[in-house]
Protein backbone atom coordinates (compact mmCIF):
# COMPACT_ATOMS: atom_id res chain seq x y z
CA UNK A 1 0.00 0.00 0.00
CA UNK A 2 1.35 3.69 -0.89
CA UNK A 3 1.32 5.98 2.09
CA UNK A 4 2.24 9.56 2.06
CA UNK A 5 6.45 9.78 2.90
CA UNK A 6 6.29 12.71 4.62
CA UNK A 7 4.25 11.47 7.73
CA UNK A 8 5.84 7.76 7.06
CA UNK A 9 9.22 6.55 9.14
CA UNK A 10 10.66 3.45 7.70
CA UNK A 11 11.83 1.45 10.09
CA UNK A 12 15.04 -1.23 9.92
CA UNK A 13 12.37 -4.07 10.08
CA UNK A 14 10.44 -3.63 7.50
CA UNK A 15 7.57 -1.41 9.11
CA UNK A 16 6.73 1.72 8.20
CA UNK A 17 5.58 4.06 11.49
CA UNK A 18 3.12 7.22 11.99
CA UNK A 19 3.39 8.98 14.92
CA UNK A 20 0.40 10.22 16.54
CA UNK A 21 -1.07 10.95 19.68
CA UNK A 22 1.29 10.04 22.15
CA UNK A 23 1.23 6.50 20.13
CA UNK A 24 2.29 5.46 17.11
CA UNK A 25 1.05 3.33 13.92
CA UNK A 26 2.69 0.33 13.07
CA UNK A 27 1.88 -0.61 9.55
CA UNK A 28 3.29 -3.99 7.98
CA UNK A 29 1.63 -5.95 4.68
CA UNK A 30 -1.05 -7.81 6.84
CA UNK A 31 -1.39 -5.67 10.29
CA UNK A 32 -1.69 -2.71 11.53
CA UNK A 33 -0.88 -2.01 15.51
CA UNK A 34 -1.76 1.29 17.47
CA UNK A 35 0.39 1.42 20.36
CA UNK A 36 1.81 3.36 22.95
CA UNK A 37 4.60 5.57 21.41
CA UNK A 38 8.93 4.45 22.78
CA UNK A 39 8.57 7.57 25.41
CA UNK A 40 6.02 5.67 27.50
CA UNK A 41 8.09 3.37 28.86
CA UNK A 42 10.23 5.88 31.23
CA UNK A 43 7.48 6.18 33.17
CA UNK A 44 7.27 2.60 34.65
CA UNK A 45 11.21 2.21 34.31
CA UNK A 46 11.49 5.31 36.76
CA UNK A 47 8.72 3.41 38.93
CA UNK A 48 10.97 0.78 39.26
CA UNK A 49 14.12 2.35 39.78
CA UNK A 50 12.68 4.20 42.29
CA UNK A 51 11.59 1.18 43.94
CA UNK A 52 14.80 -0.48 43.54
CA UNK A 53 16.98 2.29 44.99
CA UNK A 54 14.00 2.25 47.94
CA UNK A 55 14.56 -1.79 48.62
CA UNK A 56 18.14 -1.01 48.55
CA UNK A 57 18.05 1.61 51.02
CA UNK A 58 16.29 -0.75 53.17
CA UNK A 59 18.84 -3.49 53.06
CA UNK A 60 21.49 -1.05 53.56
CA UNK A 61 19.80 1.31 56.63
CA UNK A 62 16.69 -0.11 57.40
CA UNK A 63 17.83 -1.08 60.83
CA UNK A 64 18.14 2.73 61.17
CA UNK A 65 14.69 3.74 60.16
CA UNK A 66 11.61 4.35 62.48
CA UNK A 67 8.90 1.79 62.18
CA UNK A 68 6.50 4.54 60.30
CA UNK A 69 9.08 4.81 57.83
CA UNK A 70 9.54 1.33 57.31
CA UNK A 71 6.12 0.94 56.13
CA UNK A 72 5.54 3.69 54.06
CA UNK A 73 8.60 2.71 52.14
CA UNK A 74 7.29 -1.06 51.66
CA UNK A 75 3.69 0.45 51.27
CA UNK A 76 4.64 2.64 48.24
CA UNK A 77 6.78 -0.57 47.03
CA UNK A 78 4.33 -2.63 47.10
CA UNK A 79 2.17 -0.26 44.69
CA UNK A 80 4.77 1.04 42.63
CA UNK A 81 6.24 -2.33 41.90
CA UNK A 82 2.97 -3.72 40.29
CA UNK A 83 1.83 -0.60 38.15
CA UNK A 84 5.18 -0.09 37.10
CA UNK A 85 5.31 -3.42 35.88
CA UNK A 86 2.38 -3.53 33.96
CA UNK A 87 2.91 0.13 32.50
CA UNK A 88 6.40 -1.44 31.18
CA UNK A 89 4.42 -4.83 29.83
CA UNK A 90 1.90 -2.46 28.11
CA UNK A 91 4.65 0.08 26.61
CA UNK A 92 6.96 -2.59 24.93
CA UNK A 93 4.58 -5.58 23.82
CA UNK A 94 1.02 -4.45 24.50
CA UNK A 95 -0.90 -2.73 21.54
CA UNK A 96 -4.12 -0.30 22.32
CA UNK A 97 -5.96 -1.64 18.70
CA UNK A 98 -4.83 -4.40 16.47
CA UNK A 99 -5.77 -4.89 12.48
CA UNK A 100 -4.88 -8.12 11.44
CA UNK A 101 -5.40 -9.53 8.15
CA UNK A 102 -5.03 -12.88 8.56
CA UNK A 103 -7.56 -13.14 11.34
CA UNK A 104 -9.83 -11.01 9.40
CA UNK A 105 -10.89 -9.04 12.79
CA UNK A 106 -9.72 -5.39 14.12
CA UNK A 107 -9.30 -6.18 17.87
CA UNK A 108 -9.51 -3.50 20.55
CA UNK A 109 -7.08 -4.56 23.86
CA UNK A 110 -7.25 -3.94 27.44
CA UNK A 111 -5.74 -0.98 28.55
CA UNK A 112 -3.30 -0.20 31.47
CA UNK A 113 -4.29 -2.91 33.89
CA UNK A 114 -4.91 -5.53 31.34
CA UNK A 115 -1.13 -4.78 29.64
CA UNK A 116 -2.40 -4.04 26.40
CA UNK A 117 -3.13 -7.70 26.26
CA UNK A 118 -6.22 -8.80 27.07
CA UNK A 119 -9.14 -8.26 24.20
CA UNK A 120 -11.80 -5.74 25.25
CA UNK A 121 -13.42 -5.52 21.85
CA UNK A 122 -13.29 -7.68 18.52
CA UNK A 123 -14.96 -6.44 15.26
CA UNK A 124 -14.76 -9.05 12.53
CA UNK A 125 -14.46 -7.06 9.04
CA UNK A 126 -17.90 -8.02 7.74
CA UNK A 127 -19.26 -5.80 10.22
CA UNK A 128 -17.51 -2.65 9.78
CA UNK A 129 -19.35 -0.38 7.53
CA UNK A 130 -16.96 2.22 7.38
CA UNK A 131 -14.15 4.60 8.41
CA UNK A 132 -14.21 7.96 9.43
CA UNK A 133 -12.12 10.68 9.97
CA UNK A 134 -13.68 13.35 12.38
CA UNK A 135 -12.37 17.09 13.14
CA UNK A 136 -12.78 19.03 16.57
CA UNK A 137 -12.23 22.88 16.99
CA UNK A 138 -12.36 24.41 13.07
CA UNK A 139 -16.05 25.06 14.14
CA UNK A 140 -16.59 28.98 14.85
CA UNK A 141 -19.11 28.25 17.50
CA UNK A 142 -17.17 28.80 20.64
CA UNK A 143 -16.20 32.08 22.72
CA UNK A 144 -17.00 35.33 20.64
CA UNK A 145 -17.46 32.36 17.32
CA UNK A 146 -13.69 32.01 17.04
CA UNK A 147 -12.48 28.37 16.36
CA UNK A 148 -10.14 27.05 18.70
CA UNK A 149 -6.26 27.26 18.42
CA UNK A 150 -5.58 23.55 18.66
CA UNK A 151 -7.43 20.61 16.08
CA UNK A 152 -8.69 17.32 16.97
CA UNK A 153 -8.24 14.87 14.69
CA UNK A 154 -10.09 11.19 15.33
CA UNK A 155 -10.08 7.93 12.93
CA UNK A 156 -13.28 6.69 13.92
CA UNK A 157 -14.37 2.72 13.04
CA UNK A 158 -18.10 2.57 11.90
CA UNK A 159 -19.54 -1.04 12.79
CA UNK A 160 -22.69 -1.71 10.46
CA UNK A 161 -25.18 -1.79 13.57
CA UNK A 162 -23.99 2.03 14.35
CA UNK A 163 -21.67 1.80 16.90
CA UNK A 164 -18.34 4.04 16.98
CA UNK A 165 -15.09 3.05 17.87
CA UNK A 166 -12.21 5.33 18.20
CA UNK A 167 -9.16 4.14 16.07
CA UNK A 168 -6.55 7.08 16.54
CA UNK A 169 -6.48 10.99 17.53
CA UNK A 170 -3.96 13.45 16.48
CA UNK A 171 -4.20 16.74 17.79
CA UNK A 172 -2.46 19.49 16.15
CA UNK A 173 -2.14 23.25 16.35
CA UNK A 174 -4.01 24.88 14.06
CA UNK A 175 -1.52 25.55 11.92
CA UNK A 176 -0.41 22.49 11.76
CA UNK A 177 -3.93 20.69 10.70
CA UNK A 178 -3.07 19.86 7.25
CA UNK A 179 -0.08 17.24 9.23
CA UNK A 180 -2.76 16.30 11.44
CA UNK A 181 -5.07 15.44 8.85
CA UNK A 182 -2.50 13.73 7.02
CA UNK A 183 -1.25 11.29 9.76
CA UNK A 184 -4.98 10.47 10.66
CA UNK A 185 -5.63 9.89 7.15
CA UNK A 186 -2.79 7.29 6.09
CA UNK A 187 -3.32 5.38 8.97
CA UNK A 188 -7.25 5.41 7.67
CA UNK A 189 -6.24 4.30 4.44
CA UNK A 190 -3.75 1.34 5.20
CA UNK A 191 -6.91 0.35 7.50
CA UNK A 192 -8.80 0.83 4.50
CA UNK A 193 -6.69 -1.90 2.57
CA UNK A 194 -6.74 -4.52 5.06
CA UNK A 195 -10.58 -4.54 5.94
CA UNK A 196 -11.66 -3.66 2.30
CA UNK A 197 -13.40 -0.12 3.32
CA UNK A 198 -13.71 3.35 2.57
CA UNK A 199 -12.52 6.35 4.64
CA UNK A 200 -14.71 9.54 4.68
CA UNK A 201 -13.16 12.65 4.91
CA UNK A 202 -14.83 15.88 7.14
CA UNK A 203 -16.87 18.08 4.91
CA UNK A 204 -14.45 20.79 2.97
CA UNK A 205 -11.92 18.58 3.08
CA UNK A 206 -9.85 17.13 -0.58
CA UNK A 207 -7.01 15.40 -1.10
CA UNK A 208 -5.17 16.69 -3.54
CA UNK A 209 -1.22 16.09 -5.41
CA UNK A 210 1.68 17.77 -4.87
CA UNK A 211 5.48 17.90 -6.50
CA UNK A 212 7.51 16.00 -3.67
CA UNK A 213 10.52 18.44 -5.88
CA UNK A 214 8.51 21.44 -5.28
CA UNK A 215 5.98 21.17 -2.57
CA UNK A 216 3.82 22.84 -5.17
CA UNK A 217 0.08 21.23 -5.83
CA UNK A 218 -0.07 19.61 -9.25
CA UNK A 219 -3.59 20.44 -11.13
CA UNK A 220 -5.74 18.14 -12.80
CA UNK A 221 -4.62 18.23 -16.58
CA UNK A 222 -7.64 18.57 -18.72
CA UNK A 223 -8.19 15.28 -20.76
CA UNK A 224 -6.67 16.81 -24.11
CA UNK A 225 -3.65 17.98 -21.83
CA UNK A 226 -3.92 14.18 -19.75
CA UNK A 227 -1.15 12.42 -22.36
CA UNK A 228 1.25 15.43 -22.37
CA UNK A 229 1.80 15.09 -18.68
CA UNK A 230 5.34 13.87 -17.45
CA UNK A 231 4.94 10.54 -15.78
CA UNK A 232 7.82 10.99 -14.22
CA UNK A 233 6.62 13.76 -12.11
CA UNK A 234 7.42 12.82 -8.47
CA UNK A 235 4.13 13.20 -6.40
CA UNK A 236 2.44 12.31 -3.92
CA UNK A 237 -0.85 13.20 -1.73
CA UNK A 238 -1.96 15.57 0.37
CA UNK A 239 -4.85 16.66 2.31
CA UNK A 240 -6.17 20.13 2.30
CA UNK A 241 -8.89 22.20 3.46
CA UNK A 242 -11.09 23.09 0.62
CA UNK A 243 -11.53 26.93 -0.04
Amino acid sequence: MQLPSHVVIERRDGRREILLHRSMALISDDKVEIKSARSMVIIPALGLLIAGVAVAYLAIRGFDLPFWALIVILLTCLVLVPFSVMGLISAIVGADVIVDKDKNSATWQQGYLGMGIGTKELVPFEKIAYLEVTIEGDQPDRWRDQTDALRQFALTLVKKSGKRLTLAQVPVPAYGQADGMDRTLAVGNAIAALTGTTVRLPEGWELVEIDTSTGDIIPEPKPAAASKQSAHTPRRQKSRLRR
